[in-house]
């Protein structure tokens, strides 16, 4: 009856055991999803941002050789510039080194950005080599964190390999101690066949 029940409860125990490991690699790959989505997101504000500082480098470029700039779109570009520059800062961790580039590229640019007379193709093509290479470092190091998996999901897989590990371990430990005790076992009792004969 006492082996019945540490039966059962040993089954309740890995049957709770392992829909708690679902339940936690279904959470974190879901997590891991949504920091896919929030890559492309981030991935959309840089080009908005570098195609949108581009266009007013271009309407101010315009007016300095005499032709004439639509103003709209002048604001136009500006605006976009700014949804671009605070979609890039809210979605970034700035302690982190890939984020810290790409923020100090950034803050380059609103030097520039400050006088349109600064605003020129050269200058901006200088920031923007320095501005991509952030940016494609920022997002390696983000997709690495994804293709690697959240914390707790990289803790739960190590626990789970070495549990696995620990039970091939106990199991072959079992098997070898069984090896050695079946010749000891029919040698003993071949000794007991000897002791009641003799008697």
């Amino acid at each position: 009856m006492n082996e019945i029940s540490i039966g059962a409860v040993g089954a309740a125990a890995i049957a709770g055991l392992v829909s708690m490991l679902g339940l936690i690699i279904g959470k974190e790959q879901k997590v891991s999803e949504f920091r896919q989505v929030w890559i492309d997101q981030l991935r959309k504000c840089v080009v908005d941002y570098l195609v949108s500082i581009n266009a007013v480098c271009d309407i101010l470029s315009l007016r300095k050789s005499g032709e004439e700039a639509d103003n709209s779109a002048l604001l136009t570009n500006y605006k976009l510039l700014n949804e671009a520059s605070h979609g890039i800062t809210l979605r970034v961790n700035d302690t982190e080194k890939p984020a810290k580039a790409l923020l100090t590229s950034m803050n380059e640019f609103e030097k520039l950005a400050q006088d349109n007379n600064s605003l020129t193709p050269e200058k901006i093509k200088e920031v923007e080599g320095r501005f991509v290479l952030a940016a494609k470092e920022l997002l390696k190091f983000e997709w690495t964190r994804v293709k690697r998996g959240e914390s707790v999901f990289v803790w739960t897989k190590r626990v789970i390999l070495l549990g696995i590990v620990f039970l091939l371990g106990l199991l072959g430990l079992f098997w070898y101690d069984g090896l050695g005790n079946s010749p000891l076992d029919s040698e003993g009792d071949s000794q007991l066949h000897l002791v009641l004969k003799a008697d």
